[in-house]
């Protein structure tokens, strides 16, 4: 599917968005989905408004600062008005931004017009506004300006998905309205701006620090609703391009039909065609092939078992009889389909097990394509056979698929046939309603238990869909878009389901990797503080364990820029300055003035666990000794210096070894994408799991059970090592059936010399 994203402003070029794997969002899905990007919105946008606040209200002066004169520039008396308003009412700020956002988006889902934007079209009357006024207002726009500008390109992606699961068609103007732009963050921040502090030289100043200090974690936002997105398979995969307006038309998606157009390159030998000039083009479907029994001359027969002994090699011969049994076998097909008998005069079905076709309990489809073998119209009909039966053959040796759904797909083999020699974009085109009903139907049937309520649910759908499709499809491909739009229905609560419970299992996931990542930012900062630095062991045990932890919460909260942050690194410096020899009575002066405060921090926020306490412990007699020997005389501590413990100089002194090569396995766990399967053994029964979410920061990899509950987590070393062991095996591809099929066929067929593939 392709989009013109248009703009009000000539152009010479129009940008092109190619969608694939694009589908339908169900309304229960939606919902969710809905629900989590607003979850997540709120997550983050609170975080980063309140340190914007925080920063505000530390304008405010100090208490021992001299108070400024009257004729003090106004900028600074704004400034501390600014800090002590945002003091006053900061606690409130957050819940009303959240309430004026909610609202905004609830309006947006009604289909109601933005409420900046019925201001902007109402008409006002002019008044007289201050320089103070211009100037806020100027600086405002521009800082809206920036933030728009700023989210731009992620917000271009974020659109597409955004609508998909409100659920709107595209407006003929190629534009629209997402409720998670810049403008609703920037609406709703004037909102609260406006309520709570309703001087104009206050909300302005406020509103525009708000919008300049939280654009950074927009465009994070925006960033993140992506991902999120295309982890629940809301158009993971967008192309953009441009084209010119009154250009070529656009060449052909390279994803949707380059396997059945290659497929049809190997079968066309080159050879001359004895079809008619449209060959090539998509078949019509013949007025025999939905008529009852057509009745093949035996004349016609004998002349062919004549015509054989006379000239077995001619092309002339082959083609007479080629469009003499084509139209009969395609009208052969609809009285299989609908159990009639079959004319006489063609023993090339005289093999097909009827009641079997009838039932799905065995795959025909080697048998119809060998009746085909050589008789098709052209190399795209032959293509598009191979491929019916290369899908067929998909299902029925896929150990992972249920037999019920194999009969089902058993009884479709014929309709399935059909429909595609009436229309090969069933096998081309991967939004085809047909192929959609197929491909739907296998994805959702893997690892299907029929023992379950849902699983008989479903392939009770499945059947009743089957024998519709069996006894009433003629040539009106409608009737698959009918059973398409019912499965999805049905796979609706489903999919809302499991997404429920990624949300669910996705947040611990992430915040244990963001705690190892302020962990290791930490360790980077108390790195830097101990090159060349050699300390008492009690001391590097409580530096590696609490001041690490200590540091990882700060770096959390509030990030690695902040007083807090700096504060506890102050105090390390503090720490290991105190425990140097002091040479001199200023020195040991400062030490006697420093210590109070300083073993005050120490002392606080110890785990009340028997291993910190004892750490605790240890610590403390050991900065008694050793401050005891700081603020002795100078030549004291040379000589006792030699009894005191110390350890290394630095952890990382030992020689790590090298990480080993990576292998084809670990190739194969980076080669992983979402929505495969694997199967994991171990000492019982063999557990199919999906590979539904990959960590963005440490890559870890979490796999669900069909439920949608958590199976597996594994990081890229761990699975590599399950697969090199065999304890996981790669099971299902997160691939199409059509797709998987046409792969295996096109990989056959380029392992077979050409004259073999021309036979």
């Amino acid at each position: 599917m392709a989009a013109d994203a248009t703009s009000d402003a000539p152009s010479p070029e129009r940008l092109v968005v190619e969608v694939q794997d694009s589908r339908d969002i169900g309304p229960v899905e939606a919902e969710g989905l809905l629900r989590e990007c607003l979850s997540l919105t709120h997550k983050r946008l609170d975080t980063a408004i309140w340190r914007v606040l925080q920063r505000l209200q530390g304008e405010a002066p100090e208490d021992d600062e001299e108070p400024l004169p009257a004729t003090a520039p106004t900028p600074r008396k704004l400034d501390d008005t600014i800090a002590r308003a945002v003091h006053a009412k900061r606690q409130q700020f957050t819940a009303r931004f959240r309430t004026a956002f909610d609202q905004a988006l609830q309006r947006r889902r009604e289909g109601k017009q933005r409420a900046r934007a019925q201001r902007d079209t109402a008409s006002t009357p002019l008044a007289i506004v201050g320089f103070g006024d211009q100037a806020a207002q100027v600086a405002l726009k521009s800082a809206a300006k920036a933030m728009r500008e700023a989210t731009l390109e992620e917000a271009f992606a974020l659109d597409f998905r955004v609508r998909m699961i409100l659920r709107e068609a595209p407006s003929a103007a190629g534009t629209f309205d997402n409720p998670w732009s810049s403008d609703y963050i920037c609406d709703a921040f004037g909102s609260t701006c406006r309520a709570l502090w309703p001087e104009n030289d206050l909300w302005r100043a406020i509103m525009e620090q708000l919008v300049r200090g939280t654009t950074p974690q927009l465009l994070a936002l925006h960033r993140e609703l992506n991902v999120l997105l295309q982890d629940r398979d809301v158009l993971p995969a967008l192309r953009v391009r441009t084209r010119a307006r009154r250009g070529a038309p656009l060449p052909e998606d390279p994803g949707g039909g380059a396997l059945f157009q290659r497929l049809v390159e190997m079968l066309d030998t080159g050879a001359a065609p004895t079809q008619s000039p449209a060959a090539d083009a998509t078949p019509a479907m013949p007025g025999s092939m939905s008529a009852g029994p057509q009745y093949v001359s035996p004349a016609a027969d004998a002349t062919t078992r004549s015509g054989r002994a006379r000239s077995a090699g001619s092309d002339e011969w082959a083609g007479q009889q080629s469009a003499q049994l084509w139209p009969a076998l395609l009208a052969a097909l609809t009285n299989l389909q609908r159990g009639q008998p079959l004319a006489p005069g063609l023993p090339e079905l005289a093999g097909i097990d009827r009641e079997a076709l009838r039932e799905g309990t065995a795959n025909e489809m080697p048998s119809l394509k060998a009746a085909f073998e050589g008789k098709a119209s052209s190399p795209a009909a032959r293509a598009t056979i191979d491929v019916v039966a290369g899908v067929l053959e998909q299902v029925f040796d896929d150990q992972y698929l249920p037999d019920e759904i194999k009969a089902v797909f058993g009884r479709l083999q014929i309709p399935l046939l059909r429909a595609a020699l009436l229309d090969q974009r069933l096998v081309s085109d991967p939004r085809h309603p047909g192929r959609r009903f197929f491909d739907t139907l296998a994805q959702a049937s893997v690892d299907l238990q029929p023992g379950t309520e849902r699983g008989r649910a479903l392939i009770e759908l499945a059947n009743r869909r089957a024998q519709e499709i069996r006894d009433d499809f003629s040539d009106d491909l409608g009737i698959f878009d009918t059973a398409t739009s019912e499965l999805d229905a049905f796979l609706d609560t489903e999919r809302a389901e499991v997404n429920a419970r990624l949300a669910e299992a996705v947040p611990p996931l992430i915040a244990q990797d963001e705690r190892a990542d302020a962990r290791a930012e930490a360790q980077t900062a108390l790195d830097a503080r101990l090159a060349g630095r050699a300390v008492p062991p009690e001391i590097r045990s409580f530096l590696d364990h609490e001041c690490i932890e200590r540091l990882a919460t700060i770096c959390l909260k509030d990030g690695p820029e902040g007083y807090a942050w700096e504060g506890e690194l102050a105090m390390i410096d503090e720490l290991l300055w105190s425990i140097a020899p002091k040479t001199s009575t200023a020195a040991r002066r400062k030490l006697a003035s420093l210590l109070p405060a300083l073993l005050k921090r120490i002392d606080a926020d110890w785990s009340p666990e028997d291993e910190a306490q004892a750490r605790r412990q240890a610590l403390m007699s050991c900065l008694f000794d050793l401050h005891l020997r700081s603020m002795k005389a100078a030549s004291e501590p040379a000589a006792a210096g030699q009894a005191s413990p110390v350890a290394p100089a630095l952890a990382g002194a030992t020689t790590t070894p090298p990480p080993p090569e990576p292998d084809e396995h670990d190739e194969q766990v980076l080669s992983l994408v979402r929505g495969d399967w694997v199967e994991f053994k171990g000492e019982g029964e063999p557990v199919l799991a999906r590979l539904a979410w990959r960590a963005p920061q440490r890559q870890r990899l979490l796999f669900l059970h069909r439920d949608g509950s958590t199976a597996f987590v594994h990081t890229p070393e761990s699975l590599a090592e399950a697969f090199r062991s065999g304890r996981a095996v790669l099971a299902i591809e997160a691939v199409p059936l059509f797709d998987r099929a046409m792969a295996r066929l096109v990989a056959r067929r380029s392992a077979q010399p050409r004259a073999a593939v021309a036979a």
